[in-house]
C-alpha cells in the first residue's frame, strides 16, 4: 500500500471516530494535524535530537487533547515521513533531525499558478514543515512533455486541457501514480485519470461564470442576473447597459480556449462518429451554438469589437468600468481579490439547458523523478487539510477538497469576496469538460481556425459544416491509433494553448 493510500485510510478512520462522539471533525483534524506538525517542528528544530525518544503516548495525549488511538495515528505519519521509528518496548525514537541531508525538487507551473494558490505562502509553509526539501519553482508559459529524455521536473501544476493532450500524446505513464482522496470532490478526480489511475492531484477547481458590475445594474434601473438567464436576456440587459461613451454591456475574449468551447458544450450536443467517418453538423444544435456565439460578438450595441484574445485585457476593462459584465473564472477573480470593484456573480447564460465549463488545476510527479518520495510529500502537503484551507482564506481559487467550507465572515478571509462566492456548488450538476464534445484537444486548433473564419463572415455557414467535417476527420478523430496521434498536431496544439491561455 502506498504512503498516501494509507494515510487516506487513517483520515477516513478519524472521520469514522469523530462521528461516534468524538470532537467534531474540523477540530479533531486541527488537533491531530496540530500534534504532528508540532512534533514535526521540534524534531527539524532540535528539540528532539536524532536517536532521542519522543515523550510516551500517554503524555502526548494529555499535551494535545487527544486519545492514545489518535496520537498513535499521528506518529504513524511521522513514521512514514521518515522522521521516527517504533522501537518495541522502547516508544518513539527519532531518527533525524536537523542535519538530514537537504534534497532540492524542481516544480514546473505556469506564472497564474503563483497567483492562484499563493504558491509563495504554501511552500514556505512546506520548507517549515519539511526544512530539508527545498523547492525549486520554474516559471514557464511552456509546460514541458513528461517524455522528454531524463526528468524534466519533479513536480507539475497542470490544467487538464494539457493533461488530455499528455494522454492523447501517450505520455501519461510518465507521471506516477497518485491515491484517490475521499474528501476531495470525485468528479475532479476523473479529470485526471487515464485507465483507472490517477495521474495527478486536484488542487483548486473553478466553473466559468458572469461577473457584473453592480453599480452599473442599480443605475440602470435592471435586475441583477440569475440562474434563469438566456443569452438572448444577457444581450437585451447589454445594450441597455451600454452608454455610448466607452462602456460596453458585454465582453469576452471569443479566441480564449476557455470561453468559446462553452458554446459548444451549451448545446447539449457533441461531435457524433461512425466508422471513422464525422457525422454532418447541419441541422444540429451544435451548429445553432456557433451561430450564437456569431450573434454575441457581431453585436455592436452591447459587445465592442476590441482585438486582444488575452482574458486579463477584458477582466482590465471591467475593473476599469468599460465593460459591465465578463465571463471569469474563481481563478480569474484573483486580480481583483484586493480591489474595491462592487461586482458579484451569477451562472453563465445558455441556451437550452445551463451547462458551463468547469477548470482544474493538479500536481503531478514525474515517474522518473530521482526524488519522488520528497514529491510526494509535496503532493499530499498540497492536498493536505491546512493547505487547502490557506487556498480558500488567502485566495479566491476554489479548494478541490470538499470539507473546506467557505469563510462564514469577512475576517475569515484575506481577500474581498463577491457576495455570492458559494455560487459553485448550486451549479455543479451544469458543471461540463472539454472531454464531452468528442474530439481530441490537438484538433482545437484547426476546429477554432475554421470558426473564426465563419465568425467573421468570410466562410459561408455551408463551407464551414464541410471544413469542420474535413478537419476532423483529417487529425481529430478520438478513434485514431495513438501512433496516429503523435503528430504535428499535437505541436500545434502546444504552441497554439500558449498563446490564448
Amino acid at each position: 500500500m502506498g504512503e498516501g493510500t494509507s494515510t487516506n485510510n487513517r483520515q477516513n478512520q478519524l472521520t469514522v471516530e469523530c462521528m461516534k462522539g468524538r470532537p467534531k471533525t474540523d477540530e479533531y483534524f486541527k488537533r491531530l494535524h496540530g500534534m504532528v506538525e508540532t512534533l514535526r517542528s521540534e524534531i527539524a528544530g532540535g528539540t528532539y535530537a536524532a536517536g532521542e525518544t519522543l515523550p510516551s503516548e500517554k503524555r502526548l495525549a494529555a499535551r494535545f487533547g487527544l486519545g492514545n488511538n489518535s496520537v498513535r495515528k499521528g506518529l504513524s505519519m511521522l513514521v512514514e515521513e521518515g522522521l521516527i521509528e517504533k522501537i518495541p518496548r522502547v516508544g518513539n525514537r527519532v531518527i533525524t533531525g536537523s542535519g538530514r541531508k537537504r534534497v532540492k525538487l524542481s516544480l514546473v507551473c505556469k506564472s497564474v499558478s503563483m497567483i492562484n494558490l499563493d504558491l509563495a505562502g504554501l511552500l514556505a509553509q512546506f520548507q517549515q514543515k519539511y526544512p530539508w526539501i527545498h523547492v525549486d519553482v520554474n516559471v514557464t508559459s511552456y509546460l514541458p512533455d513528461a517524455d522528454e529524455h531524463g526528468a524534466p521536473f519533479d513536480v507539475m501544476l497542470l490544467d487538464q486541457l494539457h493533461f488530455d493532450w499528455l494522454a492523447e500524446k501517450g505520455a501519461c505513464g510518465q507521471l506516477a501514480p497518485l491515491p484517490e482522496r475521499n474528501e476531495f470532490y470525485p468528479m475532479l478526480n476523473r479529470l485526471f485519470m487515464q485507465s483507472g489511475i490517477l495521474r495527478a492531484q486536484p488542487v483548486i477547481f473553478s466553473p466559468v461564470v458572469l461577473c457584473y458590475n453592480k453599480d452599473h445594474f442599480r443605475e440602470s434601473g435592471l435586475p441583477e442576473p440569475d440562474g434563469s438567464w438566456t443569452w438572448h436576456d444577457l444581450l437585451r440587459a447589454a445594450e441597455k447597459l451600454s452608454n455610448g461613451k466607452g462602456r460596453y454591456g458585454f465582453g469576452f475574449p471569443v479566441p480564449h480556449i476557455n470561453r468559446w468551447p462553452i458554446f459548444l458544450l451549451q448545446s447539449g450536443e457533441r461531435f457524433e462518429w461512425e466508422n471513422g467517418k464525422l457525422k454532418d453538423i447541419r441541422g444540429t444544435k451544435l451548429l445553432n451554438s456557433i451561430e450564437m456565439c456569431k450573434q454575441i460578438a457581431h453585436n455592436r450595441k452591447a459587445f465592442p469589437l476590441y482585438f486582444s484574445d488575452s482574458n486579463n485585457d477584458y477582466l482590465r476593462m471591467f475593473e476599469e468600468g468599460k465593460l459591465s459584465m465578463v465571463i471569469n473564472s474563481y481563478m480569474g477573480l484573483n486580480l481583483w481579490k484586493d480591489k474595491p470593484l462592487n461586482y458579484d456573480i451569477s451562472p453563465i447564460p445558455f441556451m437550452d439547458e445551463p451547462r458551463t465549463l468547469v477548470l482544474c488545476l493538479g500536481a503531478a510527479v514525474h515517474a522518473r523523478s530521482l526524488h519522488r518520495q520528497e514529491s510526494k510529500l509535496l503532493i499530499d502537503f498540497l492536498a493536505s487539510p491546512a493547505a487547502q484551507r490557506h487556498i480558500m482564506k488567502r485566495t479566491l481559487s476554489i479548494p478541490a477538497s470538499a470539507i473546506v467550507t467557505v469563510p462564514a465572515r469577512a475576517s475569515e478571509s484575506d481577500c474581498r469576496r463577491p457576495g455570492r462566492y458559494a455560487l459553485f456548488r448550486e451549479i455543479m450538476s451544469s458543471y461540463r469538460t472539454y472531454r464531452d464534445l468528442n474530439i481530441p484537444v490537438s484538433s482545437y486548433p484547426a476546429l477554432f481556425d475554421q470558426l473564426r473564419t465563419y465568425w467573421a463572415d468570410m466562410m459561408s455557414e455551408d463551407e464551414l459544416c464541410t471544413r469542420i467535417k474535413y478537419v476532423l476527420e483529417a487529425g481529430g478523430n478520438p478513434e485514431m491509433t495513438e501512433t496516429a496521434k503523435r503528430n504535428k498536431d499535437l505541436e500545434q496544439y502546444q504552441i497554439w494553448s500558449v498563446k490564448v491561455q
